[in-house]
């Protein structure tokens, strides 16, 4: 099992990099708020040990259930390796709270420069260093969201504070592929990576995600961290085949009324 430490650091990654636009702490556990937007950026994920060995977990369950559904959110759990109580996951089953969405954290330990072939005369490959200079459009385009997430998507983006490059193809001018990473320290971690059917199997994908990494280890990133669904074989079978190998799992756990929703890993 990957060190705790190392897993931390994965976790802590992943806040700065898909931001919540509200959060909320209590004794360990991370509550995160979004406007419903991804049960990422919504949901509770117990990040450090309890500081008070004598904490109530129940009522500390039943504090974040009151938060989020005053919110008019349903109250999700991030259940991650780094749970605190150990017990949490069954505390919540006995609630009747259910699995959803098992997704793999994967890890490069060590980003190295890739050569790839030269794009064909239709496609073009752009990198800004602002979600607003086309690329929202691109992964609107890939992805249609309702105007309400689109707009929470805008402002998460605009919160992130690390240094980050959003990558986008297109093939006379209509997107193929969309990505963006961001650099905390010595990690990069990928997001948002939303490819086209009609550009798939042709290494466009690879090449972006190169092209990425390239600025990544420009910035000083050496290693590298990205989130998959366990279902999503195909995408997990190119990140494997870029060296990415699974660090953990982690799964979300929904409150009895969730019967749908937006879910990204």
């Amino acid at each position: 099992m990957a060190s705790p430490s190392l897993i931390r650091r994965v976790e802590e990654a992943l806040f700065g990099a898909w931001p919540a636009l509200a959060h909320g702490f209590d004794d360990g556990w991370v509550l995160r708020f979004a406007d419903g937007y991804t049960k990422r950026s919504n949901s509770v994920t117990p990040t450090y040990p309890a500081l008070d060995g004598d904490t109530d977990v129940e009522a500390k369950i039943d504090r974040a259930e009151a938060w989020y559904r005053a919110r008019s959110l349903p109250p999700v759990f991030r259940s991650t390796p780094l749970a605190d109580p150990t017990d949490l996951d069954e505390r919540l089953a006995a609630r009747g709270y259910t699995i959803w969405s098992p997704c793999r954290a994967l890890y490069l330990s060590s980003l190295t420069a890739e050569t790839l072939p030269p794009f064909p005369e239709s496609v073009s490959l752009r990198v800004d260093t602002n979600p607003r200079e086309g690329w929202l459009e691109a992964a609107q385009a890939l992805m249609p969201l309702i105007s309400s997430h689109e707009a929470t998507l805008r402002r998460m983006l605009d919160a992130i504070v690390p240094e980050a490059r959003f990558g986008a193809i297109y093939e006379d001018g209509q997107p193929l592929g969309v990505a963006f990473v961001v650099v905390q320290g010595a990690l990069m971690t990928t997001f948002h990576v939303l490819t086209a059917p009609k550009a798939r199997r042709r290494g466009l994908m690879r090449a972006l995600l190169a092209r990425l990494a390239g600025w990544a280890m420009d910035e000083g990133a050496t290693a590298g961290a990205l989130f998959v669904g366990v279902k999503n074989v195909a995408a997990g079978t190119l990140y494997e085949r870029l060296g990415y190998e699974e660090l953990y799992r982690y799964h979300y756990r929904v409150a009895p009324e969730v019967l749908g929703g937006s879910v990204v890993c």
